[in-house]
């Protein structure tokens, strides 16, 4: 993976395990000792702060506002990032910048503000992302986006360089996702500098397998894919019960990197570098 690259993660809807495959991705590339800036741009129902059990001093939604504008069209973003290396024991760096789980702030990014003032918050949080590169020095950003089509999703597609559609293997995901595939990710990609791949996650009846059925089982589902959506499936993850119904899930990879979802997932983190 080259340096300066902003990677987003979207799913046409909620509940296909996104937040948790891109918190174990970033983790990963930490591992290994490059600079990470995970952020969440879930801003209609963020989930990385419960995730991490994390609370900075700022949130996303504060730079959008202009609450860390500073003199000169700065901005100080240090209140709002949260360094998780050293107590994971990470060899590089992994950065946070978390979106504001009150319902007050989430109602205020939906409902509250006209075009004039999400063109300004778009411009916050470019400036924001050159600052990331440029002054703090990341390899790369992740952008755990809100599902589906909606204004701050598409502008998280619309800066990122690489796009990752994370969807399950039901009829309505498949359906749903090749929708916003024609919709949105065709435009983007037609009219930016940017890709979109898909990422299986939770693939069902080989959780207990680890033979040739499952194997055979993910390779079925990402050709068919492959012919249906026309973009290329860069990797599957099968679904873990005992990850899916933990309490509290953190970071397989890091803490438990022999399981077999962390060696999937560092598989698919391979794959990933490997396109970036």
């Amino acid at each position: 993976m080259s340096s300066g690259k902003t990677l987003a993660f979207h799913s046409y809807k909620g509940g296909t395990g996104k937040t948790t495959l891109i918190s174990n991705l970033a983790a990963l590339y930490a591992m290994e000792g490059r600079k990470v800036c995970l952020v969440d741009f879930d801003l209609y129902a963020p989930s990385l702060g419960m995730y991490f059990r994390k609370k900075p001093n700022a949130y996303i939604n504060s730079l959008l506002s202009g609450e860390l504008d500073r003199p000169g069209g700065e901005i100080d973003a240090s209140s709002m990032i949260m360094d998780v290396s050293s107590e994971l024991g990470l060899k590089g760096k992994l950065l946070l910048c978390l979106a504001s789980p009150s319902k007050e702030d989430i109602s205020e990014i939906e409902f509250q503000h006209d075009q004039k003032w999400q063109l300004k918050a778009i411009r916050r949080f470019q400036s924001f992302k050159n600052q990331l590169f440029e002054e703090y020095g990341i390899d790369c950003l992740l952008l755990d986006t809100s599902p589906g089509i909606r204004y701050w999703s598409i502008n998280a597609l619309a800066m990122a360089n690489q796009l990752f559609l994370v969807m399950k293997t039901s009829d309505m995901d498949i359906e749903g996702s090749k929708k916003m595939v024609n919709d949105i990710y065709e435009v983007l990609t037609k009219y930016g500098k940017s890709h979109y791949y898909i990422v299986l996650n939770k693939i069902p009846d080989i959780s207990n397998s680890n033979g040739l059925w499952g194997e055979m089982t993910e390779l079925t589902w990402a050709e068919e894919l492959q012919k249906d959506i026309g973009t290329q499936v860069v990797g599957s993850v099968p679904c873990f019960c005992d990850i899916q119904f933990s309490r509290h899930e953190f970071l397989y990879a890091v803490k438990n990197p022999d399981h077999p979802f962390s060696k999937k997932t560092a598989d698919l983190a391979k794959r990933i570098k490997a396109l970036c």
